[in-house]
């Protein structure tokens, strides 16, 4: 598939905000929150199902989630998410490939994932604090406690 067909395939999908060709092997597509799960199924369907990464970014005004799909031709689907409650529907179930990387920015950037089962601690510490999220730009990084005392 060439990226100008998928883009004529996604020109149906309600939710879409933009589509580009990014270069002979990529394309972004921006959606809406609410449309995020079927864009990314609607991607499944077309093939797109292999889930390269997923990742986020605190912008401050507002958390770009960046889903990477494919293989030759990669598709990227962005989402801008409100800090203050950053929450967007799981698609493990759409492609299981994306739990791992669902439960990273969980515990990364603070992202709700909505629908799924289980968000156990991925990457930081069971003990971490609650509430804080390394990636954010609030986030302010403390000098650690030492274990030992010198004698």
């Amino acid at each position: 598939m060439k990226a100008e067909d998928l883009l004529s395939a996604l020109s149906a999908s309600e939710g879409i905000q933009e589509m580009k060709v990014l270069s002979e092997r990529r394309v972004m597509v921006v959606s809406s929150r609410e449309a995020y799960r079927s864009v990314v199924k609607c991607l499944a369907e077309l093939g797109f199902n292999h889930v390269v990464a997923i990742t986020g970014v605190d912008m401050g005004s507002h958390i770009d989630l960046l889903l990477h799909l494919g293989t030759s031709l990669m598709a990227t689907v962005r989402v801008k998410l409100d800090p203050s409650a950053p929450k967007i529907a799981s698609v493990s179930d759409i492609l299981p490939g994306a739990e791992m990387r669902e439960r990273e920015l969980h515990d990364l950037l603070g992202v709700e994932f909505e629908g799924r089962p289980q968000l156990a601690r991925f990457m930081v510490s069971e003990d971490w604090p609650t509430g804080v999220f390394p990636l954010r730009k609030s986030f302010v990084p403390s000098s650690p406690e030492p274990r030992r005392s010198n004698p």
